[in-house]
């Protein structure tokens, strides 16, 4: 195990040492923090790049390159002389020693010393305690999601083209999304406008027109943090373009050929889906238990990490949790609360360095959320400012314009919307042969079960990928 500094060596540093570990929202905005200080910032993210994870769906379903949504995390902090970029996976935490222990491409282990730690990893994708879930229905959360999502949505359609069986079609034509939220709201609204405006006449036998868009949840309405208003707006947009919701009711299996729901009176539905999308859901990493255990830190339900109004952990004024892996009053789990939180933690940190004196309390200052369902239309909340429609499509693009990391990916953003909301093409469809739908390949023969005695359809037994 080798204990690094920021030369790269395993000698005792001189300067203090302050890790950031991840390079989202909540991390790159503490880095900015802390540019230029007379100490040494060390930022780990098991990827080089930052994500804008909001737009991930616009990349799934062809509007955005991922190029767009995305920028190295080396190149955002070139200008920032003091830090330093490292690709590795933070696994677990010292807090004794003051180290965190890292795994390295290829396996390689380093151990990081800190005088100061900004935990920023962010949360994963939680299936309710059915794992297996992640085998049949990916979640998006990550670039490598979004890629796998891009390739069973469009692959969808290229299998029903090529069906024979009207049956087997219409199941590569069903998709069926886990989750209410803005992102199962965002992603459905998507497919649907995607099948009935962008496919609509490049197809001879699959009619994309004809693809149901099944969207389950347990709550009575989608949207529902949004208030009952934008929430009545929402259900009323995704109506109009055609996607099913199905309120009220929790999938409880999914397999290969679909998912089973069950409803408040505890019946049970089966329903037949080629692409399951798994959008319900957050859970802390493993790192955040790792951490509650090295430092007795309390956990919520979803195992992120209680802190304190300073987002330190209590009894550990040296390590500070911040964005989605934190939990601290009613603060949501949206990308403002993460660059705020992130911003702070790091301002806290260079005025203890640098004796400036200690920062003022901790405000959140609520930018309010948005949901982009269809051209045109989007709802919008931002304190007692409620919008709907074209009004909040219109804010909605200028939110989304003014986070976008990067004048690179602003202006390209910018040209790929106005191709795509004026002319309804989506140039961003680029796909691999290999898991589409849950086959390793879609040339890989595979032969058909014989059929059953009711003269029906069997389905065709394919290899299970994870993501």
């Amino acid at each position: 195990m080798t204990v690094e500094t920021s030369a790269g060596t395993t000698a005792k540093s001189r300067r203090a040492q302050v890790v950031i570990v991840g390079g989202g929202f909540g991390g790159l905005f503490a880095a900015r923090a802390l540019r230029n200080g007379p100490y040494t910032v060390t930022l780990v993210d098991s990827t080089p790049q930052h994500v804008f994870q909001p737009l991930l769906y616009q990349c799934a379903t062809g509007i955005l390159s991922e190029g767009q949504i995305t920028a190295p995390l080396r190149k955002i902090l070139q200008n920032h002389r003091n830090v330093r970029c490292i690709t590795a996976e933070v696994v677990d935490v010292d807090a004794a020693g003051r180290t965190v222990s890292c795994v390295v491409p290829l396996g390689g282990k380093i151990d990081l010393p800190y005088d100061h730690l900004i935990v920023a990893a962010g949360v994963t994708q939680s299936y309710f305690g059915h794992d297996e879930f992640a085998d049949y229905a990916p979640g998006m959360k990550t670039l490598s999601d979004v890629l796998t999502i891009r390739r069973r949505v469009f692959g969808a359609f290229e299998m029903a083209e090529t069906s024979a069986d009207p049956v087997e079609r219409g199941k590569w034509l069903t998709f069926a999304l886990v989750g209410a939220g803005p992102t199962g709201v965002e992603l459905a609204g998507q497919i649907r406008e995607l099948a009935t405006k962008t496919l609509a006449n490049e197809y001879r036998r699959a009619n994309p027109e004809d693809a149901r868009v099944l969207l389950f949840d347990g709550g009575a309405v989608p949207l529902d943090s949004f208030g009952p208003e934008l929430s009545a707006s929402a259900e009323t947009t995704l109506r109009e373009l055609g996607v099913e919701l199905h309120m009220g009711q929790i999938v409880t299996n999914v397999d290969l050929d679909g998912v089973v729901a069950r409803d408040h009176d505890g019946k049970e539905t089966r329903y037949d889906a080629r692409t399951v999308l798994w959008t319900a859901g957050i859970e802390a990493p493993p790192l955040a238990a790792a951490l509650a255990a090295a430092t007795g830190a309390e956990r919520d339900r979803a195992g992120r990490i209680k802190v304190k109004d300073d987002f330190t952990i209590p009894g550990h004024p040296e390590i500070s949790v911040v964005g989605d892996m934190m939990t601290l009053g009613n603060l949501p789990g949206v990308a403002e609360v993460a660059m705020q939180s992130g911003w702070y933690a790091g301002r806290r940190i260079r005025h203890e360095l640098t004796g400036e004196g200690e920062v003022k309390p901790f405000r959140y200052i609520d930018l309010g959320s948005a949901a982009y369902i269809a051209r045109g239309k989007a709802v919008v909340s931002a304190g007692p400012l409620k919008l709907t429609g074209f009004a909040g499509w219109v804010a909605w693009l200028f939110i989304h314009i003014a986070f976008l990391t990067g004048y690179r990916n602003r202006f390209g953003a910018i040209l790929t919307w106005w191709v795509a909301f004026t002319r309804d093409v989506r140039r961003e469809r680029a796909y691999t042969t290999h898991q589409v739908g849950h086959v390793e390949d879609v040339y890989q023969y595979v032969p058909p079960k014989p059929r059953a005695a009711a003269d029906t359809p069997a389905p065709v037994k394919r290899k299970a990928l994870s993501g």
